[in-house]
């Protein structure tokens, strides 16, 4: 079971219950959106999806479809109904559905000739402004149309001569803000040639049937993609088949593609949630669409028009029709601490025919702000589906420092720089990074200081090499023991001097049980990281302060009082001062990387039956340590 970790959320958590039972798909809901003509259905896809309101409304002419049709994408632009009108006065539902929306501004799509200066004179008394987009026919009106929308994303292309094409881009284009053209069968108009040859269009989608575009106009376009279909109902299905990934599926709309009015107006709210717009022959359910259909994981379709369009037990067929789900498949995702994090919109179904699907999903949170590493575990909810699919994140520390890098070598020798660093995490743990250094190139016959910097790879951060190059000198050590041990160490005779390039490369010595007091001569063991020097007579150990290095250090069993030398060793993990006489730990404040220490057995020289160890200097890490032999 993965433990929850308390963290800073910018949300509340909902509580989910899971209960101990098979998971149960429900059937696909429906609804019906209509009035009792073309006009009133218009108002009524309005009143579904700008319950509060619109700033702006598009008006088509409700009696044919030619300028109507590029009107879709518009209505994404600017998030705006689509209403119809006749000609010669603004029909009355249109009317008081404006008054209800509050629009501001009215686009018109078309010319005089099917839209009058009256209905525009009309809005003017409403006080809504207007903007007409018309050509001198459909497809000059669908170039207006298309530059207002903007070219920017591509265009789709499709023939004027029919709705249905059109009807099917309507709610895509809109929701991909690129506009629909129209197009004739065999060439292309005077307009639409100058209009390419002005305008950089970045991606052109063609749908079309096999014979409804000339091979002429096709290929006026550059390098067009083109989506062929035997019929517009086959037509409708391959289109929204290849933008599936693009749309949401837990509502599906769906038309007539016989008449036009309640495809076109139903684009606007299509378009809105990123759902398709399928089409119907009528009151049939043409058999690509019932195929792609139960194919789909739906859980609602909403129904544009009257039952004379689309029958009541059309609709009640479409229940079962949808694939169900038979699992579902947990999501694991990763970030840095600190980020802030959105979980996917959509997981991975398995459906019962043993395919996958991506549906939508509602996580118990929205977004994660968290000031701790840890893994999290979270509930999600796809509807018509009663079990429930779980978010397992995992949130990485970030890196909290950087450490600067120093290293000695003798004067004449090479220097092999590092490939990597190692840097502190927000938890205290350690990371390597690759580095880049801005030079690699050392001055061999010079002896000096030198500093290099290193571009760590995804840090701002850079870290700094101080390298000295020092002369080959001899060492000496105060401590006879010592300089026995570090010649035997060596294997060096009596007789032979101790230089500094012998022991410039050690990182680990032993020097336990030898009877040394003094560690003066050690501070030349600059790489140093492991020691053990217990079991000895230590009264001075003042040369650790230079070894910064260190990770693991035994001083155990050497009657030390004094460990000032310590505060420096900031790198140290393991540190052994049982069975001495330490009274004062403050020295080990500042020891936070510390896992092991151990201090049992220190007692003053003077013995006092009194005398209680004070260990709060290491309260702050205490709880840290790994492994301890004391208690606060």
């Amino acid at each position: 079971m993965i433990m929850k970790k308390h963290f800073i959320l910018s949300f509340f958590l909902i509580s989910i219950l899971v209960f101990a039972y098979a998971p149960i798909a429900s059937a696909a809901t429906s609804e019906r959106i209509s009035g009792y003509d073309k006009y009133q259905t218009a108002v009524a896809i309005s009143q579904n999806g700008w319950p509060a309101g619109s700033d702006s409304a598009i008006l088509a002419f409700g009696e044919d479809f030619p300028d109507a049709l590029s009107a879709g994408p518009l209505s994404g632009k600017y998030n705006a109904p689509i209403l119809l009108t006749g000609t010669y006065s603004l029909n009355v539902d249109t009317e008081a559905e404006l008054k209800r929306l509050k629009v501001k501004k009215v686009y018109i799509i078309g010319g005089q000739a099917v839209i009058s200066r009256d209905v525009e004179r009309q809005l003017s008394l409403l006080k809504i402004a207007t903007e007409r987009l018309a050509g001198n026919d459909l497809y000059e009106t669908s170039i207006i149309v298309a530059q207002s929308v903007g070219l920017s994303k591509g265009v789709f292309v499709t023939s004027g001569a029919n709705f249905s094409d059109a009807l099917s881009l309507g709610p895509i284009a809109a929701a991909n803000q690129m506009p629909i053209i129209l197009v004739p069968a065999q060439d292309l108009t005077a307009a639409q040639k100058t209009f390419l040859a002005k305008s950089k269009i970045p991606s052109t989608i063609i749908v079309t049937g096999y014979y409804d575009l000339s091979d002429n106009v096709i290929s006026q376009f550059t390098d067009p993609e083109l989506i062929y279909g035997s019929d517009p109902y086959d037509r409708n299905i391959k289109l929204v088949d290849q933008f599936s990934s693009t749309l949401n599926f837990d509502t599906v709309y769906v038309a007539t593609g016989r008449t036009f009015p309640d495809g076109l107006t139903a684009s606007a709210l299509a378009q809105k949630g990123k759902n398709p717009l399928i089409l119907f022959d009528g009151d049939t359910i043409p058999y690509p669409t019932l195929t792609y259909i139960q194919s789909k994981i739906i859980s609602h379709f909403k129904i544009l028009g009257g039952t004379s369009v689309i029958s009541s037990s059309t609709e009640s067929s479409l229940a079962e029709l949808p694939a169900e789900i038979d699992s579902v498949i947990d999501v694991t995702d990763s970030i840095q601490e600190q980020q802030k994090y959105t979980p996917p919109k959509t997981v991975t179904v398995v459906k019962t025919d043993g395919l996958t699907e991506e549906v939508p999903v509602t996580w118990s949170l929205s977004s994660v702000h968290t000031l701790k590493s840890g893994t999290y575990e979270f509930a999600g909810q796809i509807k018509n589906y009663s079990d429930s699919v779980y978010l397992k994140l995992t949130i990485y520390p970030k890196v909290s420092k950087v450490t600067n890098i120093s290293a000695e070598i003798i004067l004449g020798e090479s220097y092999d720089f590092p490939d990597t660093i190692e840097v502190t995490m927000s938890d205290g743990s350690t990371e390597t990074y690759p580095v880049t250094w801005n030079s690699n190139i050392v001055p061999l016959n010079k002896a000096g200081s030198y500093t290099f910097q290193g571009t760590v790879d995804g840090l701002t951060q850079k870290v700094s090499l101080a390298l000295k190059v020092s002369e080959d000198v001899k060492i000496t050590f105060t401590d006879p023991e010592l300089h026995d041990a570090i010649r035997r160490k060596l294997h060096k005779s009596r007789s032979e001097s101790i230089y500094k390039s012998d022991i410039i490369d050690i990182s680990t010595l032993n020097i336990s049980n030898n009877d040394i007091a003094n560690l003066s001569g050690l501070e030349n063991f600059i790489n140093l990281k492991t020691l053990d020097a217990g079991d000895n007579i230590l009264t001075n150990i003042t040369a650790l302060t230079k070894l910064t290095k260190l990770k693991t250090l035994k001083l155990n069993d050497n009657g030390l009082k004094d460990v000032n030398a310590l505060k420096t060793l900031t790198s140290l993990t393991y540190l052994d001062l049982s069975d001495n006489n330490i009274t004062n730990f403050t020295p080990l404040k500042g020891l936070v990387n510390l896992t092991t220490l151990y201090l049992d057995d220190n007692e003053p020289l003077v013995e006092d039956e009194n005398y209680t160890p004070d260990y709060s200097p290491i309260k702050s890490y205490y709880d840290d340590l790994d492994k301890k032999d004391f208690s606060i």
